[in-house]
């Protein structure tokens, strides 16, 4: 785990790739209720692809490492990819891609399942076939929707290679205090941070001591992001609050990939770490207003 943040210019994505079918409705329906839909999409998504696609679209070098089918759905996440500048030859293909059925209020809220498919499929020895695309980056991405055991492997590899890390425990699912420590940056929203806390995190002051007993077991920086409340910073300096830009959320779906995407890109340009959270909450900010996971990332001459 580097000491500091150098001019971090590549960035490989290890994680998942998912077809997303999106049905737009009035409000997210209670169990058992049936509702009608006002419309129905889909859309190129999941968190490692989407947190791709928004770095290469604010221009950063990308590399995706992961898995899809022997599917049209697989060929049209790979084109979405390479359209927006993701170099793709890290991702190999198996059986069936891997699906998200998403329900998105009128309100912007979600509710996700997700089908994993190919993601399913990620091994120890897919890492191996791929270390050279590891060895020549500068920082890695990933997220829980691959199995834990190749999470684990990556960053266990990472530290080795002395690489930079970013996770993002997404499904959220508990970590070991070794594992953990080799993590340069845990960005997560309260729920995760909840579970992985294992204490309640309902008020500012409880996800700050939550964030802190994770930052305990040797993690650089932590952030929490809180939807409309902005993001919680804890570094080696302290403890910050990162306002959010002030909008009209439409739809949150890929709004946590984009500001992952978007903190990394700002450290890979030399940011500080505050700096790089205000542009992350900016680029979040330009996603909620739009429908869409990849189709709302921005570029970066979009960017204010």
């Amino acid at each position: 785990m580097n000491d500091e943040v150098n001019d971090l210019k590549s960035i490989v994505v290890i994680g998942s790739l998912n077809m997303d079918l999106v049905t737009h409705v009035p409000y997210l329906p209670k169990a058992g209720e049936t509702i009608t839909s006002s419309s129905f999409h889909i859309n190129p998504g999941g968190k490692g692809a989407n947190q791709a696609v928004a770095a290469a679209k604010l221009g950063a070098d990308v590399t995706m490492i992961g898995k899809v089918g022997h599917d049209e759905y697989g060929q049209a996440l790979l084109h979405s990819l390479r359209q927006a500048g993701v170099n793709t030859e890290g991702i190999q293909k198996a059986r069936t891609t891997g699906m998200a059925f998403i329900q998105v209020s009128s309100q912007g809220e979600n509710h996700i399942v997700l089908v994993p498919g190919a993601n399913s499929h990620m091994r120890k020895s897919d890492i191996d076939q791929m270390k050279h695309l590891i060895q020549t980056s500068d920082l890695i991405i990933m997220q829980f929707e691959i199995p834990i055991d190749v999470v684990e492997y990556v960053l266990y590899l990472a530290y080795q290679l002395n690489k930079e890390v970013i996770l993002n425990p997404a499904p959220a699912q508990r970590l070991s205090k070794q594992m953990l420590s080799k993590v340069d940056t845990l960005i997560l929203n309260e729920t995760e941070l909840e579970i992985l806390g294992e204490t309640s995190t309902n008020t500012q002051a409880e996800i700050l001591n939550a964030a802190q007993k994770l930052k305990s077991f040797g993690v650089k920086r932590i952030i929490v992001t809180v939807g409309a409340q902005g993001s919680y910073l804890l570094n080696q300096d302290g403890e910050y609050h990162i306002p959010a830009v002030s909008v009209e959320a439409i739809d949150t779906t890929a709004a946590g990939d984009a500001y992952i995407a978007a903190f990394a890109v700002g450290l890979s340009k030399g940011l500080s770490d505050q700096e790089a959270a205000k542009f992350a909450s900016k680029v979040s900010a330009i996603v909620v207003t739009r429908k869409g996971a990849q189709s709302s990332l921005p570029t970066i001459e979009e960017i204010q």
